[in-house]
């Protein structure tokens, strides 16, 4: 069932997005008594369902970025672990994505069509539901371009020719890849404009937001503080534009101040509205991943700069079968893998929860950004760590006993206390470790991994299957199908790519 589904998400996001042979594609799909196939407030919290089942998932994550960053490690099959990651998975997550995409356009185009206007006005504030539409299709060309580096981008606000993705109503049936500088750029400005936009006076939402439910002013708040989160990213490439765009935010003031503006969608405690990691373990029987030997050591203080046990451990993984927190290897090869019981490591906690609250952003990574624009600020950095350890439930006294015993903010402490905070968003992790080389404690090609090979005896070190890897990967290559159904798009990608499509290219953000 997985994989007929991710063969017709492919198909038909292919179809909307780069196919030529899909000219008349609307027209055939439409159904003329019904200009609208369905109302906005349906097209939202699908989008923001999808989005997060589509990237957070046991393929996207599981198989990729999560093993990436060392959170997790596979128990059996571990080539994802050694960078051989599935062609057809990332291809999936390539055009899922653009898929979700679509169908917040699709909001903006029925709230802008002047003969449905009036009655979408049923589902919010016209103009707040654009706004918040513009908003999470920034958070996912974000981790579109962090992924691949220049790929087909579309702007609500901007005029460019090049930002033609989404646009077979206008025969555009061939997007332009655009180069991450003017799309870093127009994000900035998109969050800009989207924050601008909404009236806090009025409902964003009256059904269909999981996120907010309708609050206008936490829908700004998650625009400014996405917006700093982008302006970091942009903060050794382009400084001034950087600090011009944090500065306004802070000006603004309506930003992220607690962990109730957290932007998170829960899941229900049903099968089939389960978070996407309870239905990998529980309901599809996928006990293939457990908490990486590196972030398991860290957050037990054997490693890493803090020294210190940390209380989130208990939430973030489960005790094994001795009463212990113990990681599974990783980077290891099949065999070594398998040989570990799963009994003797620990497992995911909460995250296997049903209703689990999958963020798109957290307050705790909003202070250690201000932490890190104010010179690794030590009042940003505490409450950085307090806001994570509160929003993850730890109890008041082992939050203030270990702040008290946590060494002083730098840049090590800070971007690290960030990546433990973002356990479960590993595409942005994955981001931060590119853009500031921390954490310092994953385990790379050429290092000892911890396991010791039970058929020779020997020391297992990490080997990966990608040749010329000598760090983590530095992003994905563009999906297969792209040379098929886009090859000139797919040519200019490579050219402004600045090298080849390939794992070790390093993309110009984080040059």
């Amino acid at each position: 069932m997985k994989t007929f589904r991710n063969i017709v998400l492919f198909l038909a996001a292919s179809l909307i997005i780069f196919s030529g042979c899909t000219k008349n594609f609307e027209d055939i799909n439409k159904n003329p008594n019904a200009p609208v196939d369905v109302p906005t407030s349906t097209l939202m919290i699908n989008a923001q369902k999808r989005l997060l089942d589509d990237i957070r998932d046991e393929w996207a994550s599981g198989r990729m970025a999560l093993l990436w960053v060392q959170y997790w490690a596979q128990v059996n099959y571990t080539e994802e672990d050694r960078y051989q990651p599935r062609q057809n998975v990332n291809n999936i997550l390539f055009s899922s994505v653009y898929l979700d995409i679509v169908d917040l356009q699709r909001i903006i185009d029925i709230c802008e069509d002047p003969e449905w206007t009036d009655l979408m006005a049923a589902y919010g504030n016209v103009q707040n539901q654009i706004a918040t539409a513009r908003i999470l299709k920034t958070w996912a060309f974000q981790i579109l371009t962090e992924t691949y580096g220049p790929v087909p981008y579309h702007s609500y606000g901007a005029g460019n020719a090049d930002f033609n993705a989404l646009m077979a109503r206008e025969d555009v049936y061939y997007p332009n890849y655009v180069d991450q500088e003017a799309i870093f750029l127009d994000m900035l400005n998109e969050l800009k404009e989207a924050a601008a936009q909404i009236d806090v006076n009025q409902p964003a939402w009256t059904e269909g937001d999981n996120i907010f439910y309708g609050n206008a002013l936490q829908w700004k708040k998650f625009a400014n503080s996405l917006r700093l989160r982008i302006a970091m990213r942009l903060s050794a490439k382009a400084p001034a534009v950087s600090n011009a765009h944090i500065a306004e935010v802070l000006a603004d003031g309506d930003i992220m101040s607690s962990n109730a503006d957290v932007a998170a969608f829960k899941y229900g405690t049903t099968a089939d509205n389960a978070s996407p990691m309870y239905r990998a373990y529980f309901v599809e029987n996928r006990t293939d991943f457990a908490l990486a030997k590196p972030f398991v050591d860290l957050l037990k203080g054997d490693i890493g700069p803090f020294g210190l046990f940390d209380p989130r451990l208990p939430v973030y993984g489960s005790p094994n079968s001795a009463g212990e927190y113990a990681g599974q290897p990783y980077g290891v090869p099949n065999h070594v893998a398998a040989s570990v019981p799963l009994t003797d490591v620990s497992l995911p906690n909460s995250p296997l929860a049903p209703d689990y609250a999958e963020p798109f952003m957290t307050y705790a990574e909003v202070c250690f950004i201000l932490a890190e624009y104010n010179g690794w600020d030590q009042t940003w950095y505490e409450n950085g760590v307090r806001a994570s350890m509160e929003y993850n439930g730890v109890d008041a006294a082992a939050i203030e006993a270990y702040i008290d015993a946590l060494p002083a903010a730098n840049e090590e402490n800070v971007i690290t206390q960030k990546y433990i905070d973002l356990y479960m968003q590993p595409y942005n992790a994955w981001a931060e470790y590119r853009r500031t080389g921390y954490p310092t404690t994953f385990v790379l090609p050429g290092d000892f991994t911890g396991a010791v090979d039970p058929e020779t005896g020997e020391d297992v070190y990490f080997e990966p299957l990608e040749p010329g890897v000598t760090d983590i990967i530095d992003r994905m290559n563009y999906a297969q199908e792209d040379q098929l159904l886009n090859p000139t798009g797919y040519a200019m990608g490579v050219e402004k790519l600045g090298g080849p499509d390939k794992f070790t290219t390093k993309l110009w953000i984080f040059e």
